[in-house]
């Protein structure tokens, strides 16, 4: 249930948290966001609607909060349409409105060579037509203190909807005109550069998600100190427990070989497998010296031949520190998703390790990354080393050497989902930033109709790639330590 609870907060928080982006950027612009959705449809409850506003006849009217017009606003725009109104605090407040469903003057009395839509349509007629606005004038008749107002809707926002949907997973945001052009203030009506912004708020807010939670990371762990490796987790059953290595030891030498970086003692591992390797490490001021065998056949459960997480020893960290520790630690996940591909091509990454996963995947990540977490702050490390027999009694409990993989795994996410929704691929806000580029380059706009088709395409691709992903992680579950 634990683990079922963090994975949907933390995963569906990330999916938020890039709507979010998409939606701050585009209300910062001005542009009418229709609806906000928690959770992905469909829908199950809305629960608000903000404040809108329309106007009639020339004049600004305040739609009031959770109401709902009786027409879509695609349908009342450059409409003729009656309204009653309350004046409260020098603003006009919408009572009701409804449409002249009279003959629309606005259609052509020939049929049109250029094929136009019906708002393009409408607007022409406005502009062409002039329509005045009729002064506001009592309406006794309908409710003491009302005004009748009436003329033609020249712009209608109906105020943004909150929702649930029913899958737990992320939300969604709804611009207006999102892929049409013709809508006026939508997304797509609007500069290339403004699509831009929004378009890359979404990825943005992720990867500044990442280095927040990077910076808490640095901030308990502190500040690397390099030059030496220090064990910042022994994994149960494993070779390493067998021999006493415990969290927080330094590690001096491996077979009289001096070790300095991480990546130097997972060489010095690799190349004594399934053979005695002689391992001096340094603990509370005192030398000790194990002998350990490093097992292959853990490699392939992904457990590591000596079964130890480690990395450089820490010291309190700066505030400076924390805050470039989070920034370079989120550069350096982006840059090992990105050189994926080139370490295949290479052969230096065996494909299972570059594997897609899925939620089922990410799920069981979550549920090892809570239980490592929960055993390296439960645990209790002896002082003492095994080899002089009995522990003297002398503990010291693991949470003062606490391990962050669920913070880890949230980051890692937040940088993977930011990258992969930069790739400039349709569907994806990177592949409609490459639509927005030429647009910003040369003046020139890909059709509309092309680019709807080729995105479309591309998310049912995309929707099957997710399928079949999604059924590997049962098939074939990734392995985990």
């Amino acid at each position: 249930m634990v683990t079922f609870l963090v994975f949907v907060v933390v995963f569906g928080g990330m999916i938020f948290i890039h709507e979010f982006g998409h939606f701050i950027v585009a209300r910062f612009f001005k542009i009418p966001v229709e609806e906000f959705g928690f959770g992905i449809p469909p829908r199950a409850w809305r629960f608000w609607r903000n404040k809108g506003h329309l106007i009639i006849g020339g004049k600004t009217v305040v739609i009031p909060s959770n109401y709902d017009l009786p027409f879509d606003w695609q349908d009342g725009l450059y409409e003729e349409a009656n309204a009653t109104v309350d004046e409260i605090d020098g603003k006009l407040v919408l009572r009701s409105i409804e449409l002249v469903r009279a003959e629309k003057m606005f259609q052509p009395a020939q049929p049109a060579v250029e094929v136009k839509d019906d708002l393009s349509l409408k607007a022409e007629y406005l502009a062409e037509n002039a329509i005045a606005p009729q002064p506001a004038k009592p309406v006794k008749a309908v409710v003491p203190g009302a005004m009748a107002l009436s003329g033609a809707l020249s712009e209608i926002e109906a105020g943004m909807e909150w929702t649930i949907n029913w899958l737990p997973l992320g939300g969604f945001v709804r611009p207006r005109g999102e892929n049409d052009p013709n809508v006026p203030g939508g997304l797509a009506a609007v500069n290339p550069w403004k699509r831009l912004a929004v378009l890359v708020a979404g990825p943005f807010m992720n990867l500044l998600t990442a280095v927040i939670v990077f910076s808490i990371m640095v901030s308990q762990s502190g500040f690397p100190v390099e030059g030496s490796v220090k064990v910042n987790e022994v994994i149960k059953n494993s070779p390493a427990e067998q021999v006493g290595i415990q969290m927080g030891d330094i590690v001096h030498s491996i077979n009289d070989k001096l070790v300095t970086s991480p990546d130097q003692m997972i060489a010095l591992v690799k190349s004594t497998l399934d053979k005695p390797a002689e391992i001096v490490l340094e603990r509370n001021g005192k030398m000790i010296t194990v002998h350990v065998t490093p097992l292959s056949s853990r490699l392939a459960t992904n457990q590591g031949a000596l079964g130890v997480g480690m990395d450089f020893p820490t010291r309190p960290a700066t505030t400076n520190e924390i805050l470039i520790g989070g920034f370079k630690q989120t550069g350096a996940q982006a840059l090992g998703l990105l050189s994926i591909p080139f370490g295949l091509i290479r052969g230096t990454i065996a494909p299972g390790e570059a594997r897609f996963v899925g939620l089922k995947g990410i799920y069981d990540f979550f549920g090892s990354a809570i239980q490592r977490d929960t055993e390296s702050r439960a645990a209790v490390v002896p002082v003492t080393p095994p080899t002089g027999g009995e522990p003297a009694g002398n503990t010291t409990p693991a949470s003062q050497l606490p391990t962050n993989y669920v913070l880890g795994l949230i980051a890692m996410l937040s940088v993977s989902l930011g990258v992969f929704n930069l790739l400039p691929i349709p569907a994806l806000d990177g592949g409609r930033i490459l639509f927005t580029l030429p647009e910003i380059i040369f003046r020139r706009r890909i059709p509309t109709r092309l680019e709807n088709t080729i995105n479309s395409v591309a998310f049912l691709l995309l929707i099957g790639l997710m399928i079949v992903v999604n059924a590997m992680d049962f098939i074939n579950p990734v392995q985990l330590p």
